[in-house]
């Protein structure tokens, strides 16, 4: 049976560079592609980073009940389909969900088998310091993450396994092992809707 692997954590934790590492590690995996309102920043590609939408196109979404959860993250909002999640879990592969804790916690209330993982920094002075070295955003901005990151460390305790990012290969050979023992042991039956 397939599972739901939902991947939380702060801006700049490292989840994106983490969950990347797994799903080249275990082709049982695959990432859903999330849309979001914000603007595609250098490097990205449309449909494989995110799916980039209007506003009005979202919010159109959102009303005719395509999101399996949605949320407004600094002024931007992003949201998981139902149909992605189908998709793969259709095809007898493991979705990842690579979301913020609001949407974790949604996805936990509707589908409580599904497994969480939140990758917290070993300390704030740390975080403070990667969201600097990332050089993509503003002083303003970083320090607007900062603070909204020590209200989402509080979330912590409603995720099922904690990951501690202050060494890469340990945190991607724990979240691995974590995956790993889930997908031995799990035997789910999980229905969206």
């Amino acid at each position: 049976m397939s599972n739901i692997f939902i991947i939380s954590a702060p801006s700049g934790c490292g989840k994106t560079s983490l969950v990347r590492e797994l799903c080249q590690t275990y082709s049982f995996l695959e990432q859903t592609v999330s849309f979001t309102t914000r603007a595609l920043r250098s490097g990205e590609v449309d449909g494989l980073d995110y799916h980039f939408i209007s506003e009005e196109d979202f919010l159109t979404s959102k009303n005719n009940n395509k999101f399996i959860e949605s949320q407004k993250v600094y002024d931007n909002f992003y949201g998981t389909t139902y149909e992605s999640v189908d998709e793969i879990l259709h095809s007898g592969k493991d979705a990842i969900l690579e979301i913020d804790y609001k949407g974790m916690l949604l996805i936990k209330s509707k589908i409580p088998s599904s497994k969480s993982i939140y990758i917290i920094p070993p300390s704030i002075d740390e975080l403070h310091k990667r969201l600097l070295d990332r050089g993509l955003d503003s002083r303003e901005v970083i320090e607007k993450r900062i603070s909204e990151a020590q209200d989402e460390l509080k979330y912590v305790k409603f995720a099922d396994y904690t990951v501690t990012n202050d060494d890469f290969f340990k945190a991607s050979k724990s979240l691995k092992s974590l995956v790993l023992h889930t997908r031995i042991s799990a035997n789910n039956n999980i229905h969206l809707r």
